[in-house]
């Protein structure tokens, strides 16, 4: 078939056969090229977190041994405070102890005062009722009783004295005069020993074992005087 050019211009060459597997060359090596490059900057940046997680994992575990440590500290305080605490615990026992010893004591040292400047005074019974103190006894005349009141009301350690019962009693054939009182004890310091102590029944003295500050609750029966 016999070709006619009409435009006038010669026609383009054929491609030549050698250039296409060149330029799919070309492209396979720039797409090796991206992809080493990706690949470059992946494990870069891999490696970039990797070294920060690694910090932070030994900043974490520092974290955790300084932790450690504070709550060895914070156990060892918690034990100190609890020591401070059986020490306080045992100086207001040893005080109160103290302060129990003593109230007593002044009180029998000024009551026993009392009974011997009287004549014919016999006490029984010396009870904590509340924050005063109840006695009973016998004498054997009412001037000695009035000469016993008398006594307390001036001693200064007895206030708010009250005679709450007195009568005769002639059993054995022997006429005395039974009697029981309530007062209130103020120690030389100014401040009743027994104040705070639970306050007895109707009935009379306080149970066993509940005598405020260490006062026993109940004397045994012993003849006081001259």
């Amino acid at each position: 078939m016999i070709k006619i050019n009409l435009l006038g211009a010669a026609p383009p060459p054929p491609p030549s056969p050698g250039r296409a597997p060149a330029a799919k060359a070309t492209q396979s090596f720039m797409f090796i090229g991206a992809l080493i490059i990706c690949f470059g900057i992946v494990g870069l940046v891999y490696k970039v977190w990797s070294n920060q997680i690694a910090d932070l994992q030994a900043k974490r575990n520092q974290e955790k041994i300084r932790q450690a440590e504070l709550r060895s500290v914070k156990d060892q305080n918690d034990r100190y405070q609890q020591r401070l605490r059986d020490l306080e615990t045992r100086i207001n026992t040893i005080q109160a102890l103290q302060n129990s010893r003593v109230g007593p004591v002044e009180l029998m040292t000024t009551l026993g005062t009392i009974v011997n400047r009287t004549n014919d005074i016999y006490l029984y019974s010396l009870t904590p009722v509340g924050d005063r103190v109840q006695l009973k006894g016998q004498s054997n005349t009412v001037d000695s009783m009035a000469t016993f009141l008398a006594f307390m009301k001036r001693s200064g350690f007895y206030d708010d004295v009250q005679l709450d019962q007195f009568y005769q009693d002639d059993q054995h054939e022997h006429l005395t005069y039974k009697f029981s009182l309530s007062c209130l004890f103020k120690s030389s310091g100014g401040s009743s020993p027994i104040a705070g102590g639970s306050a007895a029944g109707p009935a009379g003295p306080a149970p066993s074992g509940s005598s405020p500050q260490g006062l026993p609750a109940r004397l045994p029966t012993v003849p006081v005087g001259r």
